[in-house]
């Protein structure tokens, strides 16, 4: 990828953290669960469903296709930590004293100041794992050609995608791990440097992305098969490899989504921390099976949609008070006591 920002990438964030509302409403909200095997409303929950279900894929893809051959910042690394102490520890204090928190404890706080640690936020904590592994990922990613690079990249999908599926040989833990991360992240580098999918026209593209969708859907409703509806479902994977790829033919101007899109990871931790899962969305949304379907359709994507923008809210406030108390430079002095005192360690080992 250029030095040029490619503002497609950047709109897709925002597109695919809607659709991780979205799986969060049906799912923690309660509508899946309250809808009956069979139904009209059990059909149009599961679709829409499965056409979010790559979005948490397609975020690590993002990052592979994204990456560049140079040296990461780990200040960011630690930025991302206080963004997460914030919603893990500072929200929820925040929640408590307002009276959303009956079921309080003391070692509950405490866990919540190690959001790493304790996986407040289980993307975060294999993200944190990533962070540290792409060096050497990139070593071999930047360092083959073309045909070497989509080679790889098949051997991936079908030993943690279609081998994985079937058995659970390689403990991905079904995508919810810092294994699963660093495969999609290999994914989204590998087709970027194979230049994946470069010729394809965009109908045929939009068709195959069609095509992944309904197999799912149509194996999880009509077979009751839900080993496809997974997130190393290699379905799953190729309609998050194929929406990134279409986002990034995108020629936008960004001014609003490059602002927009930095707060996207903030959204995802303010739907997930503890507070707002197990007191607000727990359950929440189950009765909209009692509607009829376009209505609650239609309910669906309104919850998802104030969830997305509450999150925004949040997090655009969260990172005005993380520049006014100068967190960036904190970061900054961090990494490097750390790095001095790892240069320190290193000396002794040789």
């Amino acid at each position: 990828m250029g030095s040029q920002r490619n503002y497609g990438i950047d709109l897709l964030r925002l597109v695919l953290m809607y659709m991780v509302c979205i799986l969060h409403t049906l799912g923690r909200g309660g509508v899946l669960g309250a809808c009956e095997a069979g139904t009209t409303g059990f059909r149009v929950f599961w679709l829409i469903e499965i056409l979010s279900y790559c979005a948490v894929d397609g975020f690590a893809i993002i990052s592979g296709y994204t990456a560049a051959d140079k040296p990461r910042k780990y200040e960011k690394l630690a930025d991302m930590w206080f963004q997460a102490f914030f919603y893990s520890f500072v929200l929820t204090i925040v929640l408590t004293v307002a009276g959303l928190n009956p079921d309080w404890s003391i070692k509950g706080f405490i866990k919540l100041t190690l959001p790493v640690t304790f996986e407040t936020f289980w993307y975060f904590t294999a993200y944190f794992a990533l962070f540290f592994v792409i060096p050497v990922l990139n070593r071999f990613i930047f360092s083959i050609d073309e045909k070497t690079a989509r080679t790889a990249l098949l051997v991936c999908i079908v030993l943690f995608a279609c081998v994985e599926l079937l058995a659970g040989a390689f403990k991905t833990q079904w995508g919810y791990s810092a294994l699963w991360l660093m495969i999609l992240y290999c994914v989204g580098a590998m087709a970027k440097r194979g230049k994946v999918f470069e010729k394809k026209k965009t109908t045929t593209l939009l068709m195959l992305w069609g095509v992944c969708i309904l197999m799912t859907w149509c194996v999880h409703v009509f077979a009751g098969i839900g080993r496809l509806t997974n997130y190393v479902s290699p379905t799953i994977v190729a309609s998050g490899l194929i929406m990134v790829i279409l986002f990034s033919r995108l020629h936008l101007k960004g001014a609003v989504v490059s602002r927009l899109s930095p707060l996207a990871f903030g959204i995802y931790l303010f739907q997930l921390s503890p507070v707002i899962w197990n007191n607000c969305l727990q359950g929440a949304v189950s009765s909209v099976v009692q509607l009829s379907i376009p209505v609650g359709v239609i309910c669906v994507f309104a919850v998802a949609a104030l969830i997305f923008f509450s999150g925004l809210l949040v997090e655009f406030a969260r990172s005005k008070l993380a520049k006014a108390i100068g967190i960036s430079t904190l970061s900054k002095h961090i990494v490097s006591v750390v790095s001095q005192l790892l240069n320190k360690m290193s000396a002794m080992l040789s």
